[in-house]
């Protein structure tokens, strides 16, 4: 379908399996760390579990807001978590961790369907321009979890 989309991101964050985990597991964390993208979260906190639910606001590069809310169901702490969405993006992700040489290697796979009228319609045609808007998003939030966790442990 022209607006369903598939990424598969790869980071490197230098901090233990069980602390990357618990960093990118936090979704209310994520406006402290990846605030130019989570423009807001609300919802259940904690750790990732079964029927976990927060309400998201999100943006990229391009000048409009996502609202979706995403439900964890599955979670096997600190190895994978996973998710669907509703909203203006339907669809399911996870989380992988494993432990690389000095950190964690953290695998997102991201599997919307972009529902939000406009964008919806116009992805036939700027699919590439969406996946730039989606790399530029993700490029944030692996200097924001950079930038969180040298905080962290200076």
């Amino acid at each position: 379908m022209y607006n369903e989309y598939r990424f598969v991101d790869r980071w490197f964050v230098r901090a233990s399996v069980e602390e990357t985990y618990e960093l990118i597991g936090d979704t209310l964390g994520y406006p402290r760390w990846w605030g130019d993208v989570f423009v807001a979260v609300e919802g259940d906190g904690g750790p990732p579990r079964t029927g976990r639910r927060v309400r998201i606001v999100s943006r990229g590069f391009l000048p409009y807001l996502l609202r979706w809310e995403a439900e964890i169901v599955e979670a096997d702490a600190p190895r994978r978590f996973d998710f669907t969405m509703t909203g203006d993006f339907v669809g399911s992700g996870s989380w992988t961790f494993t432990a690389g040489d000095g950190g964690t290697d953290a695998v997102f796979e991201f599997r919307p369907r972009v529902e939000k009228p406009g964008v919806k319609q116009l992805s036939p045609v700027l699919k590439p321009l969406f996946r730039w808007n989606h790399a530029w998003a993700m490029k944030r939030g692996q200097r924001g979890a950079d930038a969180l966790v040298a905080r962290t442990a200076g």
